[in-house]
C-alpha cells in the first residue's frame, strides 16, 4: 500500500516535466520562464524537505501525512485551474512542497518494520517512488495528447484527496518518543549536518548519482528525436521502459539487510558509469542501447539511495525525519544541477558530451565509495 501510495504521489511532481513549453505557451508564459515550471517545483521540493518533513519529529506521522496530502491535493487542483501564468507557477512551488509525503511515506515504512527487515521494507516502498517518477512522463504525454494538460493535474488531484482518505484509515498512529519545538528541529538541522559523517558522505554520494540521473532523463528526449526522430508515443513508450528499473530497489534493501551494503553500492555505481559509457560508444547503433543505458542508470541509482537511505534512518529514530531530509535535499540539489547542466552540454557536444558527464560523475561517486574508511 506504501509503494502504491508513493507512485501515485511521486508522480504528481513530475507530470509539468515533459509538457513544460506546452503548458507555458498555453498560458502565455514569456519564454525564458518555461522552465521555472520544473524549477520551481524542485525548489518547492526542497523547501518542503527542510521545513516540513522534519515535522515528522514532531507530529503524529498519520496526521502529517495526511494533511500533506491534502495540501497536494489542493495545489494539483489549482494547478488545473490556472487561468494565469503566476497563479500556476505558485501551484507549481506548492506541489513541490506537497510532494515531501513521499518521504513521508518512506518514513513511516522504516518506523513500522522490524531493524532487520528495514532495508526490504524501504526497498519496496522506494521501488513505487521511481515507478512514479519514471512513468509520470509517458503519462503525461499521453493524457496531454487526448484531453489536454489540464486534465493531468485535476484527475491527480482527485486521486490524492482519495489516497489521504484511505491513508487515514489504514495507518497505524505513531507519536515521536520526544516532540521539540519546531523552531528547534529547524536549528538542530546544522548541527545534524556537522555531527554525522554518515549523512555527509551517503547524501554527497548520492548527490552525484542522481544528477547522474537528471543528466540523462533531462537530455535522452532530444537526444533521441534528434537522433532516431521519435515523435511522441515513442518517447512515452521509451519513458516506459526505463520504469523498468524498479526492480532494483527491493534486490538493494535486501542485500543492505544482509549485511552486503558496501558491495552492493559498488555494484550500483558501476552500472551508471558503465551505462553512460555505453550509450557514449554504441548510441549510434540503435534504441535499444539507450532503452538498456536508462533501466541501467536507474536501476544504479535508486539501488544506491535505497542502500544510503537505510543507513540514514538508522542512525537515530529520534532524528530520522531530520536525517532523511537533509539527505534527500542535498541529491536533489544535484540532481537540479544535472537537469541544467543537460542543455547546455547536448548545445556544446551534443549526446557524447552528457555521456561523458554521466561518466565522470559516476565516478565521483565512486572516489567518495572507495575512500570511505568507515563500514555500511
Amino acid at each position: 500500500m506504501l509503494a502504491g501510495s508513493c507512485t501515485l504521489v511521486a508522480a504528481g511532481g513530475y507530470f509539468a516535466q515533459p509538457l513544460a513549453r506546452l503548458i507555458g505557451q498555453d498560458l502565455q508564459l514569456r519564454s525564458w520562464a518555461f522552465g521555472l515550471i520544473v524549477t520551481l517545483g524542485q525548489l518547492g521540493y526542497v523547501a518542503g524537505l527542510l521545513l516540513v518533513a522534519p515535522l515528522g519529529d514532531r507530529m503524529e506521522a498519520r496526521s502529517l501525512l495526511v494533511r500533506t496530502l491534502a495540501a497536494s491535493a489542493v495545489a494539483l487542483g489549482v494547478a488545473a485551474l490556472s487561468r494565469q501564468g503566476g497563479v500556476f507557477l505558485v501551484a507549481c512551488f506548492g506541489i513541490g512542497v506537497a510532494a515531501t509525503a513521499v518521504q513521508m511515506l518512506v518514513s513511516v515504512a522504516a518506523i513500522t518494520a522490524a531493524a532487520e527487515h528495514r532495508g526490504r521494507a524501504i526497498g519496496v516502498v522506494t521501488s513505487g517512488l521511481l515507478t512514479g517518477m519514471l512513468l509520470a512522463w509517458p503519462i503525461a504525454i499521453l493524457i496531454h495528447a487526448h484531453w489536454g494538460w489540464r486534465a493531468i493535474f485535476g484527475g491527480d488531484a482527485v486521486v490524492v484527496a482519495t489516497l489521504a482518505l484511505l491513508l487515514r484509515f489504514s495507518l497505524p498512529v505513531h507519536q515521536p518518543a520526544s516532540p521539540r519545538r519546531y523552531v528547534e528541529l529547524l536549528r538542530s538541522l546544522h548541527m545534524l549536518v556537522c555531527s554525522e559523517p554518515e549523512l555527509r558522505y551517503r547524501a554527497s554520494m548520492q548527490a552525484f548519482l542522481f544528477g547522474a540521473f537528471s543528466l540523462f532523463w533531462t537530455a535522452v528526449p532530444s537526444t533521441l528525436a534528434h537522433r532516431f526522430d521519435l515523435g511522441p508515443s515513442a518517447l512515452a513508450a521509451f519513458g516506459a521502459v526505463g520504469a523498468g528499473a524498479a526492480f532494483a530497489a527491493p534486490l538493494a534493501g535486501r542485500a543492505a539487510d544482509r549485511g552486503l551494503g558496501r558491495r552492493a553500492s559498488a555494484v550500483c555505481i558501476a552500472a551508471v558509469g558503465t551505462a553512460f559509457a555505453m550509450a557514449a560508444i554504441c548510441g549510434a547503433h540503435g534504441i535499444a542501447v539507450w532503452a538498456l543505458a536508462g533501466v541501467a542508470i536507474g536501476a544504479g541509482v535508486q539501488g544506491s539511495h535505497v542502500i544510503s537511505q537505510r543507513a540514514v534512518l538508522s542512525i537515530s529514530v529520534q532524528t530520522a525525519s531530520r536525517l532523511n531530509s537533509l539527505y534527500v535535499a542535498t541529491f536533489i540539489v544535484g540532481g537540479a544541477c544535472g537537469s541544467a547542466a543537460a542543455m547546455t552540454l547536448l548545445a556544446l557536444g551534443g549526446d557524447r558530451a552528457v555521456t561523458l558527464a554521466g561518466v565522470a560523475l559516476a565516478l565521483g561517486a565512486g572516489i567518495l565509495w572507495r575512500f570511505r574508511g568507515h563500514r555500511f
